[in-house]
C-alpha cells in the first residue's frame, strides 16, 4: 500500500496512553487581576505551607515602551523592566491577598541593580530556596551579558529572605546550536538565564532555564525561524542547593518551549513546552532529567504558568500541573495580570471546554 508522506511519519509517532492529554482551562483571581498602572506577571510554583498557599511573582509599576524605545530616553523597555518580586497568599487559589515584596533589587552596580524577576521557589529540609532572573545596570539589556540567576533563602515563605550579594549562574558561552548557515539550528548557543527553575532530582539540584541563541543575546532580537522565536532549555546542577552550579554538556537539551514549567514524574522529569519552537505546546518526560522524549501535544496552554507543587506529582502523569497560576500578556495600553489555571486530564487533547487563549483576555 502507498502512503503519503504525512501517513508514513504519522505511523512512526509515539504511542503513549491517554492519561497524558488534558484540557486546560482559565479562571478570573481576586487580588491579582487587572490593576491600572501595575504589570504582575511570571508567578512561580505554587506552595502549600499550614493550610495557605502561597505564589511569587514579578511586579512593576507604570507604563513600558518596547526595545524600540531603548534610545529615545524611554527607560522601561518592559513589562519586567525595573521589577521587584512579590508574594500573596490564599486560602483556596481563588481569592489572593498581596502581602509586599519578597525580593527587590540591588543597589547601583549590582548584578540585580535594574531588576529581579520571574521566580521560582524550592521548600527543602524546612527551608525555602527562591530562584530569580536578574540584570544589572553596567551593560545594555541587549548584550545577553548582563543577564544572570540570584537566589535567596529563607526559614518561611513569608520571609525575610536573605539574599546571596553574587548571582549562582551566569549564561553559558559556546554550546552546540547544532547547525550552521540558515537551518533552524543555525547560530551559536550562548544562553541567556531566563525563567530559572529549582528542583531536587537524584540527590542533586536542577536549575532549569530558557535560553536562546547568540543572535538573541547580542542583538536583543529572538530570531524567527519557521516555528516562532527561536527558544528553548538548558540545565545546570549542584550538590548544594547555593551552587556551584555546572552547565550541562548538552544544552541546549530541549529545541523548544518558552517559559519553563516541569515537574516529577515516574523517576524522570517531566514538561510543558509552549508557545515557540517546532516543538511547542508539547507535554515531554525525560528519563534522566536531559533526554526529553515527546508524550502529548496540548492546546490552549498557559503563558508564563507556575504549577501547583502538591508533593503528589509521582501519583499521574499531568499530577504535577493539576493547577496553578499563569499570566495574561495584554500589550499595549493593557496592563499585565495573573490569573488561574486548571487542567482536567479526563478532557481530551481539544479546545472545547474553557476559553481559548486568544480570548481570555474578555475574562476580564
Amino acid at each position: 500500500m502507498t502512503r503519503s508522506l504525512a501517513s508514513q511519519r504519522a505511523a512512526n509517532y509515539r504511542k503513549n496512553g491517554a492519561e497524558w492529554y488534558g484540557n486546560f482551562t482559565y479562571t478570573p483571581i481576586a487580588g491579582l487581576g487587572p490593576e491600572v498602572g501595575i504589570h504582575r506577571r511570571d508567578p512561580s510554583s505554587v506552595l502549600l505551607v499550614d493550610d495557605l498557599y502561597y505564589v511569587y511573582y514579578t511586579r512593576s509599576a507604570g507604563p513600558h515602551f518596547g526595545r524600540q524605545s531603548a534610545g529615545a530616553g524611554r527607560a522601561k523597555l518592559y513589562p519586567w523592566d525595573f521589577a521587584d518580586i512579590y508574594y500573596a497568599t490564599s486560602l483556596d487559589g481563588i481569592v489572593w491577598q498581596e502581602q509586599g515584596p519578597s525580593v527587590q533589587r540591588g543597589p547601583k552596580g549590582s548584578f540585580d541593580a535594574r531588576t529581579v524577576c520571574t521566580p521560582d521557589v524550592l521548600e527543602y529540609e524546612g527551608k525555602f530556596y527562591m530562584v530569580y532572573q536578574t540584570q544589572s545596570d553596567k551593560a545594555s539589556y541587549f548584550t545577553g551579558r548582563s543577564e544572570s540567576v540570584g537566589m535567596a533563602i529563607a526559614d518561611k515563605p513569608a520571609g525575610p529572605w536573605r539574599k546571596f550579594r553574587e548571582e549562582i549562574l551566569t549564561p553559558m558561552e559556546n554550546g552546540d546550536w547544532f547547525g550552521n548557515d540558515d537551518s533552524y539550528n543555525s547560530g551559536t548557543f550562548v544562553g541567556v538565564t531566563h525563567d530559572p527553575s529549582l528542583y531536587f532530582y537524584k540527590g542533586a539540584f536542577w536549575l532549569y532555564y530558557k535560553c536562546g541563541s547568540a543572535a538573541d543575546a547580542v542583538s536583543g532580537v529572538n530570531p524567527h525561524k519557521h516555528s516562532g522565536p527561536d527558544t528553548r532549555w538548558g540545565v545546570a546542577t549542584s550538590v548544594r542547593p547555593e551552587g556551584p552550579y555546572t552547565h550541562s554538556p548538552l544544552n541546549p537539551i530541549t529545541n523548544s518551549g518558552h517559559e519553563t514549567m516541569l515537574w516529577h514524574y515516574n523517576g524522570g522529569i517531566a514538561a510543558l513546552l509552549n508557545r515557540d519552537g517546532p516543538e511547542q505546546d508539547t507535554i515531554q518526560w525525560a528519563a534522566d532529567g536531559v533526554s526529553f522524549e515527546l508524550m502529548a501535544h496540548v492546546n490552549n496552554t498557559p503563558q508564563g504558568g507556575g504549577a501547583f507543587r502538591s508533593g503528589e506529582e509521582e501519583a499521574h502523569p499531568l499530577a504535577g500541573i493539576q493547577w496553578g497560576l499563569c499570566h495574561l500578556d495584554q500589550r499595549a495600553e493593557k496592563w499585565n495580570c495573573l490569573m488561574r489555571f486548571d487542567l482536567d486530564p479526563r478532557q481530551s487533547n481539544r479546545v472545547g471546554s474553557g476559553y481559548p487563549a486568544s480570548n481570555v483576555a474578555s475574562l476580564f
